[in-house]
């Protein structure tokens, strides 16, 4: 499919959304978690969440590394991802601090779990909100481990 092609596609699914949401006759979707009676839904995710994605890549780096023990090249480039891996998940912890915002309303984790969590596709449930989050990243390091191990074995 050419360029052009998929750039009409994107544009007129927007549009269709657009006009989707301009019609009067639009019936509102119903929402897939029912907020709890007062109490909105969650805008922000739990502190818990990024811990266990920050937790997750560095032990997708600690495989890495184990692995490549013997190379020094491989080493290195290891290295440069981990300082990436520090800035990628450093610069919004600092802009969070610099910002000075506090939340007063922190909750255990627990609590995040069962809450309603908002996004902007609808409403669900913190536990599917965090499983958004950290699927992908558990995923690949649960594929890492498989090839490092394959590569262990193989020497």
């Amino acid at each position: 499919m050419s360029m052009a092609a998929l750039q009409n596609l994107e544009t007129s699914v927007l549009e269709a959304e657009l006009e989707d949401a301009r019609s009067p006759d639009r019936k509102p979707r119903p929402a897939l978690v029912a907020a709890s009676a007062g109490r909105r839904a969650n805008t922000a995710m739990h502190g818990g969440v990024f811990k266990a994605l920050a937790g997750i890549n560095a032990f997708i780096l600690g495989v890495f590394w184990l692995t490549f023990q013997g190379d020094k090249e491989a080493l290195f480039m290891v290295a440069i991802s981990a300082v990436y891996l520090a800035a990628y998940m450093g610069t919004p912890y600092m802009m969070l601090r610099a910002g000075g915002k506090k939340r007063d309303d922190v909750m255990p984790m627990g609590a995040f779990l069962d809450e309603p969590f908002e996004t902007w596709t609808g409403v669900i449930t913190g536990k599917e909100a965090a499983l958004q989050v950290l699927l992908i990243p558990a995923a690949i390091a649960v594929a890492v481990s498989g090839m490092g191990l394959i590569i262990a074995l193989a020497r």
